[in-house]
């Protein structure tokens, strides 16, 4: 028996529902498909040891890792009692405060320096710049060793060509903070720069050659312009460079191992002393959610001054 032509055509538009939502259907288990193992990897190597962490942070640890019982806020609580705990945020809060102004305020001055300067000489300058940012803290801070070794090293040697006296840079607390400070700078601020350098080169050419015909001086345009432009940029960089300065561990460890008189001792050092050096699990657990939850408000309250300074070109 055959069909009529209506009956074709009631079985196609039929058929055409079915056949769309099959394909959406397809889209979406293939969009599905291609974020479910970048999901997993953030859940498996970021999520469940971010949780696990706060949990084991309550709980009561033997030397082994053991779970023995729940602590509440105990390890808090004892965390928050150590002097040494004090002693460690007193110098994350100096270091940090120094290394993130000094590293920006060089950095603004090297983009300004290079904003025009892009061609020629200025080349091997982003060069030489550069090359401390491509390299491993830890090499950086073997470098650093070799320079500040007392009578052998190379700084030594050119106060004493100098005549102004030889110094044990890493034997003072003072100097030796002042030392991990000065070794951020000369990693971070070139990356900085370049970061700066990106921000004041999204400024249209027409608008910075009107601002320079109406401003000749520029400090005007400058304060009531570019930087208000360059406020989400800044942000983004200070937020990086607090990140970075709070989880500097590397050169604090082949440095000064905290010293001398713990006037070194960072807060990610002082962690890793508590897992590794007192076997402190629990300790170590409530100062890990500690950092967990400040960076994390610190990165939310970035992501808030970047979105409301935003800057749209019409």
């Amino acid at each position: 028996m055959g069909l009529t032509q209506s009956a074709i055509d009631n079985a196609v538009a039929q058929g055409r529902p079915a056949s769309k939502w099959t394909r959406g259907l397809l889209g979406h288990a293939v969009r599905y498909a291609v974020l479910l193992p970048p999901v997993l990897l953030v859940a498996t190597f970021v999520v469940v040891p971010m949780v696990r962490t706060a949990v084991t942070s309550f709980d009561s640890l033997d030397a082994r890792g053991v779970v023995t019982g729940y602590a509440g806020t105990k390890n808090y609580a004892a965390l928050f009692h150590s002097s040494l705990f004090h002693q460690v945020l007193f110098n994350t809060v100096v270091y940090a405060v120094f290394a993130t102004i000094l590293s920006i305020a060089i950095a603004f001055a090297l983009s300004l320096l290079l904003m025009n300067r892009v061609e020629g000489s200025s080349r091997s300058l982003l060069v030489g710049l550069f090359s401390p940012t491509i390299m491993p803290m830890i090499a950086a801070a073997n470098i650093w060793l070799y320079f500040l070794t007392p009578r052998l090293g190379l700084v030594d040697r050119m106060f004493g060509w100098l005549g102004l006296g030889r110094e044990n840079w890493l034997g003072h607390p003072g100097t030796a903070l002042a030392v991990l400070v000065v070794l951020f700078i000369w990693k971070y601020a070139p990356y900085f720069t370049l970061f700066l350098l990106a921000g004041f080169g999204a400024i249209p050419p027409d608008v910075r050659e009107a601002l320079k015909t109406e401003d000749p001086r520029g400090w005007h345009s400058f304060r009531k312009v570019i930087l208000p432009i360059l406020s989400p940029m800044l942000a983004f960089v200070t937020t990086m460079a607090v990140l970075y300065s709070l989880e500097t561990v590397d050169p604090v460890y082949v440095l000064t191992q905290g010293g001398p008189n713990n006037g070194t001792n960072l807060v990610m050092y002082y962690l890793f002393q508590l897992g590794f050096n007192y076997f402190s699990w629990g300790s170590a657990a409530a100062l890990s959610t500690l950092l967990l939850a400040s960076l994390s408000t610190l990165s939310g309250l970035s992501l808030i001054v970047m979105e409301r300074r935003a800057f749209h070109w019409q």
